[in-house]
Parts: structure tokens; sequence; C-alpha cells
């Protein structure tokens, strides 16, 4: 008869069982490591960008906390970084509307000359809040900047710069530099 070793017997069975703790411990590790790691990030973002970012979010799971990613945007712009400024804005628009939010989103886009980008926004600001002479005005000089500057030059979109022009201006009388642009306008398009 042969006899079994107690030995390999408890050996068999213990070694999952091993495997299993080890992977739990391995688990917490990168858990702990991933939390220290998320912590440092917040800890060097408040000292880099002003502790008040971390004052400012009530919301546990900061993650999903659109003034977050508005303060972080408005800090990237006070350092001229557009492009983490433009991230950070998206971000917080994910998470919710804030008409001021996409407003600076489109002066980022016109500012890295992505006008069909800025375009976009400000008709979604437009559509929200029609009255509003600023949002037409910026359509327009985004518009003309747009037929200026890049390959996609439209007729269709100096007459419909044009038309915001005269909606800025109708809305408040002397916006800006509306009533001279809509001058010249006219005179590029041959309609005086």
């Amino acid at each position: 008869m042969v006899k079994k070793s107690k030995r390999k017997k408890s050996n068999v069975t213990k070694k999952p069982a091993r495997k299993k703790a080890v992977k739990k411990k391995a688990v917490r590790n990168k858990s702990l490591v991933l939390a220290t790691g998320l912590v440092l990030v917040i800890v060097l973002a408040s000292i880099v960008l002003g502790t008040k970012i971390l004052v400012r979010t009530q919301n546990k799971d900061f993650k999903k906390d659109p003034e977050l990613y508005k303060a972080l945007g408005n800090s990237f712009v006070e350092k001229g970084d557009y492009v983490n400024a433009a991230i950070a804005y998206e971000s917080c628009l994910l998470l919710g509307e804030d008409k001021d939010v996409r407003n600076n989103l489109a002066v980022i886009y016109y500012k890295q000359g992505k006008y069909t980008e800025a375009i976009s926004q400000l008709r979604v600001l437009i559509q929200s809040e029609p009255d509003n002479p600023s949002y037409h005005y910026d359509l327009a000089v985004n518009l003309v900047d747009k037929f200026r500057n890049s390959q996609e030059q439209s007729l269709a979109d100096l007459q419909e710069a044009l038309a915001e022009y005269e909606r800025a201006d109708s809305l408040q009388l002397g916006y800006a530099n509306a009533k001279e642009n809509i001058e010249v306008l006219k005179r590029v398009m041959g309609r005086q």
C-alpha cells in the first residue's frame, strides 16, 4: 500500500489559497499605489494651481465635478496653455452646460485658428441665448476669419457673417464695430 504524504496533500490544498491571498495583496497594493498617486497629483495640482481648486469642489468624486474642470481650464488659460484649457473645458461641458465655459472654449478655438469648432460652440450659445449681441458678433468674426484664413472659403459664410453683424447691431445699436464691419462686408460682397 502506498502511503500519501500529508505534506504533499496540504501543499496541494494550500497553493490555490496562497495564490488567492497573493493576488488580493497585489490588488490591494496596486489600489494603494493608485490612491497615493492620485493624492500626489491632487496635491501637486493644488500647489501649482492654487488650493482653491481643492476647496471649491464639494463632490467626493471630483472626476464628476464640472467646477473643478472649469477652474482647471481657467488656470490653464491664465498660463497661456490653450490646449489643456480646451481639454478641461470640454470635460466640464461633458458633465453639464455652462455658458461661460462654452464661450471660453469658443475664444480658445478662435485663438488656435479652429474657426469651425469656435463657430459650433457659438451656435450652441445663440440657441440658448438668441438675444445676446456678443454671441452674434463673435460668430460673425469667426465666419469672416474662417473665410480669410482657411481653405474653406464659402460665400455663404460671408453672407451669414453679414446677417450676424446686422443681428448684433439690431440687438444693441452701435455694438462694438458691427456697423463698420457691415459696411466692409457689403463692399467686399459688392452690395453697396
